[in-house]
């Protein structure tokens, strides 16, 4: 029998699906709403204690009308991804489908990203996804007439390579936001820069919101970094000429409008 023939029997259907987590394209998860183990086409699709459990799939254009929401464990390997480190990256969402007996007749029902790990009532985790087509249709940001560069630091458009600009250093110290590192590279603006610090494949990133020499205050703290442990500085930039020409000697690709006047002409003020 064919998927679409089991869907609609009343007797012969015993749907079980499939959920495929995924990070920059690496696979971080395969699970199961069946309540054992399944190895479909190669590959192990695992339980977990509290299973999961989705809402139902909309088709809506509406970006929170057409959101999935996958219901799991408090202690989801998934959620506590999302909620330990909010900057791992897209964590994608592929939900298949096929029925007990026919494993060859796979479906894809759903394919979106993980926006959100939200807490339930009783404590579990409320997977927030969203479906590709929703962020495809999404309207991008306006570009902004104004003396600041628009760009986006180690952006298309700005053209720095960010892998040329790290700098490898050590943890001497950290509490909370506060890091403390063995040293910096003299003469970068390090304050709007990010520190990257990796572990167990997984890389976090922090914003750089303050820089006193080799101490940084961070705007969220990184996640299971110890003293001794290895990170990677990245400067920033205020987004004037000044700063983009002097120390990345990227001028040619600065995004700003350096002779926009302060009157406007017609009305003789600022607006």
């Amino acid at each position: 029998m064919t998927y679409a023939t089991d869907e609609i029997s009343i007797e012969a259907g015993a749907p079980v699906e499939l959920y495929t987590f995924t990070r920059g394209g690496v696979v971080i998860g395969r699970y199961t709403s069946g309540e054992a183990e399944v190895t479909v086409d190669g590959d192990t699709y695992s339980t977990y204690p509290g299973g999961l459990a989705r809402g139902e799939i909309s088709i809506s254009g509406e970006r929170g009308r057409a959101a999935l929401r996958i219901t799991v464990a408090r202690d989801h390997p998934v959620a506590s991804l999302i909620h330990l480190r909010p900057r791992t990256g897209v964590i994608g969402c592929t939900v298949s489908r096929y029925h007990r007996g026919d494993d060859t007749d796979v479906i894809v029902i759903y394919a979106g990203r993980v926006l959100s790990a939200r807490r339930g009532r009783s404590g579990e985790r409320i997977l927030v996804v969203e479906p590709r087509s929703v962020s495809q249709q999404r309207i991008g940001l306006h570009r902004v007439c104004q003396p600041g560069c628009n760009w986006q630091l180690y952006g298309s458009h700005c053209r720095l390579d960010m892998g040329d600009w790290g700098h490898a250093t050590t943890i001497v110290s950290v509490s909370g936001t506060a890091l403390e590192v063995a040293d910096v590279e003299s003469g970068m603006p390090y304050a709007g820069g990010i520190v990257a610090f990796t572990e167990g494949g997984i890389t976090d990133y922090a914003y750089i919101e303050e820089a006193d020499g080799t101490a940084l205050t961070l705007d969220l703290p990184l996640y299971g970094a110890e003293a001794s442990e290895a990170v990677t500085l990245y400067p920033g930039c205020d987004w004037t000429m000044a700063t983009c020409d002097a120390v990345f000697s990227n001028s040619v690709n600065f995004g700003g409008r350096l002779h926009l006047p302060d009157l406007n002409p017609v009305t003789q003020s600022a607006f």
